[in-house]
């Protein structure tokens, strides 16, 4: 089979953001060095020409690629493919019960990057190097705008099992107009200046909440498990080194955001929409949260720069050393046992590729998915403008080096310690950061003899 180049306009096609309208603007360079899946004749082997259709299972809808963008990787390829979308909230377990049942699994699943160590160990999921490699041999070009996260965030036991290929890094959301009213300028670039513009919204917001830090238990630790890290947190796994010096100040940090009321009096019954929607009906001051909730910020009313911005968290808590990195979680594609056991692995590899062309990464974060991890997109200015024009070289910057979100296969219990910790935290401002430390490690080690 050759595969042809799909010959797109620069302009691209109209895309919606929410309920706006735009037009998907890609560079032509970009779209020339990226837009072709094959880039030469892409040929077929033994059991694989008889391939036609392949399933694919996405996480949410707004992750979905247009029907024009499916049709059209059907007329290039002679591939349809059929999607559905399946919550990953217990993806998992389904994909269990259908191997043991002898039911056909879907040959591509979309799943939080989180899951990458059990599905691996469970082997539901294919190690798939070998199509990475066929994509970087046969279009260099396109291969090379895949930011390197996307395969060390798909590794397990030094196999790549996934394209871990978007991600949600939090950043530090704040109201410049409060701040500027208090008379701070600038962004903060420590751990300890986070506190200090909290405390200055305080003084001149003294009805509102600072910090929008949150702490209800059931809804998920990235903003803990993301800001230890470029707290410089150390982690085996997921488990963390709270004993550390960097344990410790992030168990202060947070009895300080609750000893001086610079969160709410109720952060253990908030969740991340409590949170977000603080800010964005401006009762909240800052915040740990992503990108395209600026766009939420906007639509309600605030203005990016003018009276909000955002920057990446800090990596050094009090400007001394550079202590942490930026890390984020990811949504990954799989290519699953079964999809390789019927002889369809190189036509879900094309699959990948796709998913990374840039017109299709720039109209699904027009969306509402999270960034992709491809420059094609991240480093054109004209896709930026559309997407998020707040995002400056220090965003773009900090997403193209992100590091490995901290899991392995404990991460489900340790993700529930996590979030008992927190509310331990916040609920005890006082208690002594060491004794927390030694407390909650001994939790966290419990994970390993159990």
């Amino acid at each position: 089979m050759q595969i042809k180049c799909l010959h797109r306009a620069a302009a691209g096609s109209p895309t919606r953001r929410g309920n706006r309208n735009g037009l998907a603007v890609l560079s032509a360079a970009a779209l020339v060095a990226t837009a072709c899946i094959g880039g030469q004749a892409y040929a077929q082997s033994g059991d694989d020409q008889d391939v036609k259709e392949l399933t694919v299972w996405f996480a949410r809808e707004y992750t979905v690629p247009s029907q024009e963008q499916l049709d059209a990787f059907a007329e290039e390829t002679g591939i349809t493919l059929t999607v559905d979308v399946q919550p990953d909230d217990n993806l998992f377990a389904q994909l269990i019960r259908m191997e043991d049942a002898g039911q056909q699994m879907p040959d591509i699943v979309h799943l939080d990057g989180f899951l990458r160590p059990v599905v691996a160990e469970a082997g539901v999921v294919a190690a798939i190097q070998d199509v990475i490699d066929q994509w970087a041999e046969e279009n260099p070009d396109s291969y090379n705008q895949a930011y390197a996260a996307n395969w060390e965030e798909g590794m397990w036991n030094g196999e790549l099992v996934g394209m871990a290929n978007t991600a949600s890094m939090e950043e530090v959301f704040f109201r410049t107009d409060w701040l500027k009213e208090a008379g701070v300028t600038g962004a903060p670039k420590t751990w300890d200046d986070v506190l200090e513009f909290a405390r200055a919204i305080k003084k001149v917001q003294p009805d509102s909440v600072p910090f929008g830090w949150w702490a209800q238990r059931g809804n998920g630790a990235n903003h803990v498990f993301a800001s230890m890290r470029a707290m410089g947190v150390e982690f085996d796994g997921s488990v963390p080194n709270l004993q550390s010096d960097a344990g410790k100040y992030w168990i202060n940090w947070v009895q300080t955001l609750a000893r001086e009321g610079l969160l709410s009096s109720e952060a253990i019954a908030w969740n991340d929409d409590n949170m977000r929607g603080g800010f964005v009906g401006s009762n909240v001051g800052m915040m740990l949260d992503s990108a395209p909730t600026a766009l939420g910020a906007e639509e309600a009313g605030l203005k990016a720069e003018e009276n909000f911005d955002l920057v990446p968290m800090p990596t050094s808590r009090t400007g001394d050393d550079n202590d942490g990195v930026i890390v984020a979680p990811a949504r990954t594609f799989f290519i699953t046992s079964d999809a390789v056991e019927r002889g369809a692995k190189d036509e879900a590899g094309l699959v990948l590729r796709f998913l990374m062309q840039p017109d299709v990464a720039l109209y699904l974060m027009l969306e509402g998915a999270d960034p992709h991890r491809t420059a094609a997109v991240i480093e054109d200015a004209a896709a930026l403008s559309q997407w998020l024009p707040i995002w400056d070289e220090d965003n773009v910057a900090a997403f193209s080096k992100l590091g490995v979100f901290p899991v392995d296969t404990d991460f489900p219990s340790a993700e529930d310690v996590m979030e008992r910790l927190n509310e331990f935290v916040v609920s005890n401002p006082d208690m002594d950061p060491a004794a927390v430390a030694e407390q909650w490690q001994a939790e966290f080690e419990a994970i390993r003899k159990g």
